[in-house]
């Protein structure tokens, strides 16, 4: 099941950042795709494919690193995320997590790419 997880969450991975759209230096853009592939691996990685946590981290850590994000930045992010699932929280990113996880049954993933760039893109404008 682990490889169901990965081929499912390379395609959003994959979607996002061969978008013309994508920049690895929009820090406002990276978080809102980090936490919104989290949200969506999670929910993939737990209830359909029954893996573990730290499977599913792992899988997300490794992504977001090899698009060169700092190693610590991309476990602190990751470590938060999964917070979100331990304990209710409130805030901006646990929205975004769970916009992606709200998506990870859906075949197409177009509409939660469309969110991450747009979700960014308004960040941007109400929280400079």
């Amino acid at each position: 099941m682990k490889h169901a997880m990965i081929e499912k969450v390379n395609t959003l991975f994959d979607a996002v950042t061969k978008d013309e759209r994508w920049n690895i230096n929009d820090g406002t853009l990276f978080d809102a795709f980090g936490m919104s592939l989290y949200g969506y691996a999670f929910g993939f990685g737990r209830l359909i494919c029954f893996l573990e946590a730290e499977d599913i981290n792992t899988i997300i850590e490794e992504k977001l690193i090899s698009l060169g994000a700092g190693e610590k930045y991309v476990k602190g992010l990751v470590d938060y995320a999964f917070s979100t699932f331990q304990t209710p929280t409130e805030g901006i990113l646990s929205q975004l997590i769970s916009i992606g996880h709200s998506h990870f049954a859906d075949s197409n993933i177009t509409d939660l790419k469309e969110l991450i760039f747009k979700n960014a893109e308004i960040l941007k404008k109400n929280y400079p």
